[in-house]
């Protein structure tokens, strides 16, 4: 590591407050179980701490059990029965080790009567890393260091090296000399737990040990962490079932994911905008990389943090790419580069929302079910609610009458309200989820729900996955719904159609109705001649095209008459964005690239005519 960050002294060797926020939450050492599960695709990532400096899962894993009064920290893979980041934990094992050895002896196992000890304690709350100004400045800076306080400061000193065990040891010896210590609070970590588990030369005795160690006395306050390198849950659990001889620890891990609850297990995911930020200032900080407008720099996070898929390594990357080009972090370069297509406006989803043409019906569902969400998440965070409603959405009405629109300001909205990490929209076609034969399916299916975890996944015209009950679509039925329920705290998923289709979707399995509850349909009418009028309008007005006053009556006349003809097919919008595009196109061939000319009435369309 680099020396760019000046750091204050440290106060006391091991404060108690995470380094790494995103390892730190999805650690979940307050359950009490024995064995505790990380996974996704956030495990082989590199972490940002809220100190700035750089760690790798390991660094910040140990941060965190060592926060959480873990003494002895000894971790394990496929190629290496027993690494360490401290001395006294190598140490400690390495003596325990000799001496097992000497005496013989291939286990020490836990016994009933061990003395109690006192619960572990999960990891505390981080601190603020710094002052806001002295990581953000007024305006373009050149300084290369910032002062930490001295307790996030001590934690970023932690072990930069592994260090191995010199001692001629088996991997289930190392786990029956860690679990089995009642000297101090001990944690085992196992890394690429997929590779641990396929490519040992120990199954039945492994096997064995994974199936007793979840029934080990509670007297004995240590702890077993598996990390999957695997983006999903269910793929994670699958992965242990296919090898067979980990039966007993794969109906463990079935139970501890069952219904959602997940006790002990978490997930690993991208980085959020604070950690994005901080990647950012320590590219600044460390290689002068300029952020020349400091007034859309909260805006330019916002829009980094909801990219699904990039990894903060990545955004390392990307960073020093503008530092190496001697380019600047700003809207146009991030544009430019495809990194965001836009950047929040700065109004809230609910202004965007209300600011919207009609939908007053829309508009008033969706406050209820915003203040009735906040309510629920406020509850859950102080304990007071064990079954939160579901959030899952149902949108009935024809095309072009906003369902999209609103569907990603939902997202948006859940966001604001902490509801969902991203609130990003992923909106597949219903085709994307069928596969092409026995099994396929389930995979495409599951691929599109882990691109929008954590966000919105908006499936319209829904109903074509039901429209032959029994085949594939059945199956994308079926396993939508059981990520609905494994995933509902990081997905809400929402469904379009028209409304005697969406029926007949609903019915198409049992736990559809539970999972979209009557409270949350939504119909979204038809909009009236007016509000289609000012659609039109404003999509005029966005291809940079003004108009005479004597068009308007006639395309109050076009529009009332299209209204009035409208049957099943009819688009709503669409039938405006269809006639703006050919008044675009007669106006463009008549002005012939004069475009300070304006619209007139003879730029209608013949096939419009016959309503004026």
């Amino acid at each position: 590591m680099g020396s760019g960050l000046a750091l204050a002294p440290g106060e006391g060797a091991l404060p108690r407050v995470g380094v790494v926020p995103r390892v730190d939450s999805a650690l979940r050492l307050d359950t009490g179980e024995p064995l505790v599960v990380l996974f996704g695709l956030g495990v082989y990532d590199r972490f940002v701490g809220t100190d700035y400096r750089e760690y790798r899962l390991e660094e910040s894993l140990w941060h965190a059990l060592r926060a959480a009064g873990f003494l002895r920290i000894v971790f394990s893979s496929a190629t290496s029965p027993a690494y360490f980041l401290d001395e006294p934990s190598r140490e400690f094992i390495r003596s325990r080790a000799r001496e097992t050895n000497r005496r013989g002896k291939g286990s020490v196992r836990a016994r009933a009567g061990s003395p109690a000890r006192p619960p572990r304690r999960a990891p505390q709350a981080g601190v603020n890393p710094a002052p806001l100004d002295a990581v953000r400045p007024n305006g373009p800076t050149t300084e290369s260091a910032v002062v930490l306080p001295g307790a996030v400061a001590a934690m970023g000193a932690g072990p930069r090296r592994r260090l191995r065990l010199d001692v001629d040891v088996d991997v289930l010896r190392v786990l029956d000399v860690s679990m089995g210590n009642r000297e101090a609070p001990t944690a085992v970590v196992i890394v690429r737990a997929e590779n641990f588990l396929q490519y040992t030369s120990a199954e039945r005795a492994l096997a064995e040990w994974f199936a007793e160690w979840p029934q080990a006395p509670a007297a004995v306050d240590n702890v077993c962490v598996l990390v999957f390198g695997i983006g999903s849950w269910d793929r994670a659990v699958e992965s242990v079932r296919s090898l067979g001889h980990m039966s007993a620890l794969a109906s463990y891990l079935e139970r501890q994911g069952a219904a959602g609850q997940r006790g002990g297990v978490g997930e690993i995911g991208e980085p959020d905008a604070a950690e994005i930020e901080r990647i950012v200032h320590r590219a600044r900080l460390r290689h002068r990389l300029r952020v020349p407008d400091w007034g859309n720099f909260d805006r330019m996070i916002a829009a980094l943090a909801v990219q699904p898929g990039v990894s903060a390594s990545t955004w390392t990357r990307r960073m020093l790419r503008l530092v190496h080009s001697n380019a600047e972090l700003s809207e146009a370069e991030l544009r430019r580069r495809k990194w965001v297509e836009a950047l929040p406006s700065g109004q809230s989803a609910w202004d965007r929302l209300s600011e919207l043409t009609g939908l007053s019906e829309v508009k008033e569902h969706i406050d209820r079910i915003r203040w009735r969400a906040e309510a629920e998440a406020k509850r859950r965070q102080e304990g007071l609610l064990r079954e939160p409603g579901s959030l899952h959405l149902v949108f009935t009405g024809r095309p072009g009458t906003g369902k999209t629109t609103v569907a990603r300001l939902i997202g948006e909205l859940y966001r604001e309200m902490g509801v969902l990490r991203r609130g990003h929209l992923h909106a597949p076609e219903a085709a994307d989820l069928i596969g092409m034969y026995v099994g396929h399916t389930a995979v495409q299916t599951n691929r599109a729900v882990d691109a929008a975890l954590d966000g919105v996944l908006f499936i319209d015209e829904a109903y074509r996955l039901s429209e032959s009950p029994g085949g594939f679509g059945q199956e994308a039925i079926d396993t939508l719904v059981t990520r609905m329920d494994n995933d509902r705290d990081r997905l809400v998923v929402v469904v379009a159609g028209y409304p005697d289709k969406m029926d007949v979707f609903l019915r198409s399995n049992p736990g559809l109705p539970r999972r979209f509850p009557r409270g949350n349909i939504i119909a979204f009418p038809d909009y009236e001649p007016e509000a289609l009028r000012t659609i039109l309008l404003g999509m005029l007005r966005d291809r940079g095209l003004h108009w005479v006053p004597e068009l308007e009556p006639l395309l109050d006349r076009v529009v009332t008459g299209i209204y009035a003809e409208r049957d099943e097919t009819f688009g709503n919008a669409g039938e405006m964005r269809n006639l703006a595009q050919e008044l675009e196109t007669n106006w463009a061939r008549r002005v012939r690239a004069v475009i300070s000319e304006p619209v007139t009435p003879d730029d209608l369309p013949a096939s419009y005519r016959r309503y004026v």
